[in-house]
């Protein structure tokens, strides 16, 4: 039975785990909708051309991260290791990459080949926003607020970083210049000599020093982009958001520009990005759609999971049954109570512990208010409710009165 495992990285998610990633999920999902952005769903499963012409060939996912298959018609797949691409990808196919400006949500697991660790898993669930067709800092000002709501109601401390990065010339300029200056270094990383901005994430001692005295992308920027980066900073502060500039902050996926910002935790280690995004204009041009500017962002939910305090779930009624008998009708009773109120966490006890134990395991399990069904109840309909959160005595109500009270 060896093979009856896990795999690694791919955990089984129950109990408080999957509690607190339900809780992140339910609130990007109502920040997402109060935002009016719409869902989209795209497949785990795509060409894996479709990341290496966007994510970039010299990023470290699809250098040593993609999961990577062929199928039977000798196709080379892989497992979706982010969602902005597939979405991308789904536009265009759909024909949707339009003049109109379009607002998507998506939600659901990606994967990435990489050592689990704190932060980092091999199946992970990420959510994400993605504003198209608008170029304005408006647009980029907007993702951030979502992501700054979602952070605010979920009690996250954590430090928003924002750098500017210009367009594909500004870039091209930029890491021309990096070439040059780093051609001194002998056994640079491919992703470096590939895209050699990359350097300035990178954690090898050597190209650290070595940029420590580099020129700053901001120095390779024209007028227009550094009053676009400044006219962002100023609504920030207008709108009372904290945020730092940080000049080597460029994200690892190769299709960013423009704006890129991260918010980052404390309560992570080293892997301390929980939320990051920005501009990816020319994206949707370059995989074959139209040219349209892009801005979203995603966000670990696993990672938020791991760091949030898990609030204690306050369920409703607790139904116990003395004996066989009764418990067909307590489980009518809890139909008609859900019927009523679909709101309610309403449990029917399907063991044959005693009263004492039963009302000791609603107490337990947060339940505010519980009966036990036996058959004096069913003769006389007449139910006592007991409150499991207050000193307060027992209320004996009819059935009618006893459903009546629940309504609401």
């Amino acid at each position: 039975m060896n093979d009856l495992k896990t795999i690694r990285g791919m955990p089984d998610l129950y109990g408080e785990n999957i509690e607190a990633i339900s809780m992140v999920e339910k609130i990007c999902l109502k920040t997402f909708k109060s935002f009016n952005y719409q869902e989209f769903r795209t497949p785990v499963l795509e060409n894996k051309s479709l990341f290496d012409r966007s994510v970039g060939e010299s990023s470290d996912i699809m250098q040593k991260e993609v999961y990577e298959f062929k199928d039977r018609k000798d196709e080379l797949l892989c497992l979706r290791p982010e969602g902005t691409a597939g979405l991308v990808r789904a536009l265009i196919t759909n024909g949707l990459d339009n003049d109109e400006i379009k607002k998507f949500y998506y939600l659901g697991p990606m994967f990435r080949y990489e050592r689990p660790q704190k932060g980092r898993k091999r199946q992970f669930f990420q959510a994400g926003v993605e504003l198209i067709g608008d170029e304005s800092s408006d647009a980029d000002i907007e993702i951030i607020l979502i992501a700054n709501t979602i952070l605010k109601k979920l009690n996250i401390k954590s430090k928003l970083q924002l750098n500017y990065l210009g367009d594909q010339e500004s870039l091209e300029k930029y890491n021309e210049y990096l070439k040059e200056y780093l051609s001194g270094i002998s056994d640079l990383p491919k992703y470096v000599m590939k895209n050699p901005i990359r350097a300035l994430d990178s954690k090898d001692e050597g190209i650290k020093n070595k940029m420590s005295k580099a020129k700053s992308i901001k120095d390779f920027l024209n007028e227009n982009q550094i009053e676009e980066f400044n006219k962002t900073k100023y609504k920030l502060d207008e709108l009372e958001i904290d945020y730092s500039v940080n000049s080597r902050l460029v994200r690892g996926l190769d299709y960013y520009n423009g704006l890129v910002f991260e918010f980052l935790s404390d309560d992570l280690g080293a892997q301390n990005a929980i939320l990051g995004g920005g501009r990816y204009d020319g994206l949707i041009k370059g995989l074959g759609g139209r040219d349209l500017p892009a801005t979203g962002f995603a966000l670990g939910i696993d990672r938020l999971a791991d760091i949030i305090e898990l609030l204690s779930i306050e369920r409703d009624l607790f139904i116990g049954c003395v004996d066989k008998k009764s418990r067909t009708y307590a489980q009518a009773l809890g139909y008609k109570i859900r019927k009523n109120n679909n709101s309610l966490i309403v449990e029917n006890y399907l063991g044959n512990a005693n009263v004492g134990k039963q009302l000791k395991k609603a107490d337990s399990q947060g339940f505010k208010f519980a009966i036990i069904v036996g058959q004096d109840e069913l003769k006389s309909k007449t139910l006592k409710l007991k409150n499991l959160r207050e000193d307060k005595p027992d209320l004996e109500l009819k059935e009618k009165d006893f459903l009546e009270h629940f309504e609401c």
